[in-house]
């Protein structure tokens, strides 16, 4: 087992269950955890906006994201539900399974070079796949929302697997964008904090940008449907 692999280890068994928990129980203990992660977050755009030619505009932008990316991910669990949540957050971590392995095992063309020089066109259809799949398979055993309980089966299985394509490709969109501003600033990472994976915007640049999309998405479906 290499050195960054056991970090990434590691460090997932250190942070995975005070966050379970505060997903669990909700209500305050949730959003200390989001307050938490939300000033560490601003500190990291921080860091990345000061080396950036447009300081001022870059930081009220990306507070501005935060606030919506945060706020948007705490409604998913206190005005919806927790099922929902976790649908959500299996979609993303099973994007970026998908787009790690697929891509790690096909290679292939390069997805945007300029801005990501290791994700390929493969990476992006796993990132695609395996969360419309992770939907599909969820929604058939939990469901997605009691608002669409009274819909057959094979409407649901749809929901689903529009809901897990739209956000592996809004995932990795956030992905590139954060790849995209630490690129203006000539760093690899966003900062240290997580050992194996760099600063807190490297694990979650998927969610920051799924997290609006998706509370938007649900609300549009649960009148149409």
């Amino acid at each position: 087992m290499s050195s960054k692999l056991y970090k990434r280890i590691l460090s997932a068994v250190l942070i995975a269950p005070p966050f379970i928990f505060s997903i669990i129980y909700g209500d305050a203990y949730l959003m200390i955890w989001l307050f938490l992660a939300f000033l560490i977050s601003i500190y990291e755009w921080y860091g990345l906006a000061k080396k950036l030619e447009f300081f001022f505009p870059t930081m009220v932008l990306g507070f501005v994201y935060m606030a919506i990316s945060y706020s948007s991910f705490l409604a998913l669990r206190e005005i919806y539900s927790i099922n929902l949540l976790i649908l959500f957050l299996g979609m993303i971590w099973f994007s970026d399974i998908g787009a790690f392995f697929v891509g790690k095992t096909f290679g292939g063309p390069k997805l945007i070079q300029q801005i990501s020089p290791n994700k390929t066109w493969s990476g992006f259809g796993g990132a695609l796949f395996f969360p419309a799949l992770f939907a599909v398979v969820w929604s058939s055993y939990m469901g997605i929302h009691p608002e669409f309980s009274d819909n057959p089966w094979y409407i649901i299985t749809f929901i689903a697997a529009v809901l897990g394509v739209a956000i592996g490709s809004v995932g990795q969109a956030g992905d590139l964008l954060v790849s995209f501003i630490k690129r203006q600033a000539h760093v690899k990472d966003t900062g240290t904090l997580i050992p194996g994976h760099g600063g807190l915007l490297d694990r979650i640049d998927s969610m920051l940008l799924g997290a609006p999309v998706f509370l938007i998405l649900i609300t549009l479906l649960s009148y149409v449907f």
